[in-house]
């Protein structure tokens, strides 16, 4: 037998119920002259009876007053309150005109129109525990119609709605903050809407995103990195008004809602105070960190009416932001989306040049004027443009980092670097090797070991030929992980360099654990030469640093010969420049090779801009 065939057997045994016993009130006792069927009617009415005695909710029976006749034992386990004490109060729903069904109806009021009701309520027990109760009420009529008596079926339902609460925190709420999460936060933010069309009063998104969250969860771990983010929570919680509303989407990213608010300055207001909390030390465990957050804020109605447009917009101020240094909010400007669409569209070509291997790498020659001569290249990639032609990387390295299309593109560039120094290498030119630079992503690619094996394989390129660079930066990220990477490498006999040195975190502590063979001086130093004292005390102590250590160094970005005089001064010797060279093109490389040699023999190493 199913549940609802059971449901429905005793509701038909609570409704009659109840006129078994008002039958028994009303009716003399004359036993000795009961008839067969009256004999059968009373068996049914006991079994009735026992059914609602017995009965796992509680009943209630009333009179059309609301005063308790009867209640059964499950009431008095469901309330604390005994027979005793039930029957004669009045029913505290009687009159209780706040409660209503889902027609809008009061009890009194279906009850008068002959009509079942329900609702769900807040109750008390006789200890004073609350309680959730489902309560479901039917009139009984008498001969004439009138309502005689008023039968309550009372359900706990407390354990069904903590377990639907439960079930509605783990569907809107994010369980490690505490916050909403974003299912939730998309519908506050259609119903914020809805509300700025009735109020014409604004409202401010703010999305945060957290500076070098994962520098510092992978640094300290994955608990660490929670505690932060809880602390991160409270102090936007603190940071706005109550009716504000704060979600946690995933990850480092956090947005707001500031509803009924009179300027686009007042979300300004609330963004620098933001900026200001998290900037305060917050400790975890032994270590005190600081975080910062970029914060990018659009408006609603003035930048759109369209939720989703909302949070498009908001997050792409989040990244000017970002690119404008980080530590600071940027408000959603319509040239925003003309980027965007820009930048979508230089991904999709991006996606389509990769798949077609549209690259080429060009050669920058590297100079060793301690015997004036060309000791190796760096490959410089470029992308072959069918419309414009070459497309030069700090157009497109950055797109290609962030869509992970960097692993196919430096893929690319290794093989033809690889293929070129081979090609030299068969045609008699000899002893040249090839940097080539690794981006934060390809480093962590868990192939990198195994690719630069293959394409050494494939090219038979010799590995003492091949460099690999690597900014300082990725090294100090996770510097356990990066030595096992670089012991890996080496492993295979390829050079490693450190490149863009002294621009990163500071290293020097680390230095010697790691397995490299150079430093590269960024040309950021080199560019201020000799002018520049500090650049100057920057340069000399690395290359000191450097002799030290027995590692070689190369200076890039040299144009002039003043420039040249000092590193060589000073003890560095190899050398890369416009003032030798530019990059050249695969084609115009024997060329090169020529001319440059010719100009170094002869001291005349000049390359016109």
């Amino acid at each position: 037998m199913s549940n609802a065939t059971i449901t429905t057997l005793l509701f038909c045994l609570l409704l009659l119920a109840p006129l078994f016993y008002v039958f028994r009130r009303w009716q003399p006792s004359q036993a000795s002259s009961r008839s067969r069927r009256d004999q059968l009617n009373e068996q049914s009415m006991r079994i009735l009876s026992s059914a609602v005695e017995q009965s796992q909710s509680g009943v209630v029976i009333a009179d059309c007053s609301g005063i308790i006749e009867y209640v059964n034992p499950r009431y008095t386990q469901i309330t604390g309150y005994s027979n005793a004490e039930a029957v004669g109060r009045i029913a505290e729903l009687m009159n209780n005109e706040q409660l209503t069904d889902p027609n809008n109806l009061t009890m009194q009021e279906a009850m008068q129109l002959g009509s079942s009701w329900e609702t769900f309520m807040v109750s008390s027990r006789k200890n004073g525990e609350r309680f959730w109760q489902q309560v479901t009420a039917s009139p009984i009529h008498d001969d004439l119609g009138a309502l005689s008596h008023i039968v309550l079926n009372i359900e706990d339902i407390s354990e069904r709605v903590e377990t639907q609460a439960q079930m509605e925190q783990l569907a809107f709420y994010d369980p490690l903050t505490g916050l909403e999460n974003r299912r939730l936060f998309k519908d506050r933010l259609e119903q914020s809407l809805k509300h700025v069309r009735r109020s014409k009063k604004s409202t401010a998104l703010l999305f945060i995103d957290l500076d070098q969250f994962k520098r510092i969860n992978d640094t300290l771990g994955h608990d660490a990195g929670d505690e932060l983010l809880t602390t991160v929570a409270r102090r936007l919680r603190e940071c706005v008004r109550e009716e504000d509303i704060v979600a946690r989407l995933g990850g480092d990213e956090f947005t707001i809602l500031l509803a009924d608010i009179s300027h686009a300055d007042d979300a300004g207001l609330v963004a620098r105070k933001i900026l200001q909390s998290l900037t305060e030390p917050i400790q975890l465990g032994a270590q005190e960190v600081t975080v910062s957050g970029s914060i990018g804020i659009t408006i609603a109605p003035e930048d759109s009416m369209n939720a989703s447009v909302l949070m498009r917009n908001a997050d792409l101020a989040m990244y000017r932001a970002k690119d404008q240094g980080r530590n600071n909010f940027q408000f959603f400007t319509d040239d925003m989306n003309i980027e965007s669409q820009a930048r979508m569209s230089l991904e999709n070509e991006l996606r389509l040049a990769v798949s077609n291997r549209d690259f080429v790498v060009f050669f920058q020659p590297q100079i060793n004027l301690a015997n004036n001569k060309i000791c190796g290249f760096e490959a410089l990639v470029r992308w072959r443009h069918e419309q414009v032609d070459l497309i030069p990387p700090d157009r497109f390295i950055p797109v290609a980092e962030e869509t992970g299309l960097i692993i196919q593109v430096g893929e690319i560039v290794l093989r033809q670097a690889c293929a070129q120094i081979k090609a030299l290498q068969v045609a008699g030119l000899h002893g040249y090797t090839v940097a080539v630079n690794l981006s934060a992503r390809q480093f962590r690619d868990s192939n990198l070991v195994s690719l630069v094996r293959e394409v050494l394989t494939e090219t038979q390129l010799e590995p003492r030929w091949l460099e690999l660079e690597i900014t300082e930066s990725m090294l100090m990220d996770n510097i356990e992980q990066a030595i096992e990477i670089l012991t890996e490498l080496k492993k295979l006999g390829v050079t490693v360099t450190i490149d863009d040195f002294g621009t990163g975190y500071s290293s020097l502590s680390y230095l010697t654990q790691l397995p490299v063979d150079k430093l590269k001086v960024d040309r950021s130093f080199v560019s201020n030469l000799p002018e520049s004292a500090r650049h100057t005390a920057i340069t000399t102590a690395i290359i000191a640093m450097a002799q030290r250590l027995k590692l070689q160094v190369v200076a890039e970005g040299v144009e002039t010969a003043s420039q040249a005089n000092f590193l060589l001064d000073n003890q560095c010797n190899i050398l890369q420049g416009f003032l030798f060279s530019p990059p050249v093109n695969p084609e115009s490389l024997d060329q090169t090779l020529t001319q440059l040699g010719l100009m170094l023999e002869t001291g005349t190493a000049r390359c016109p801009a």
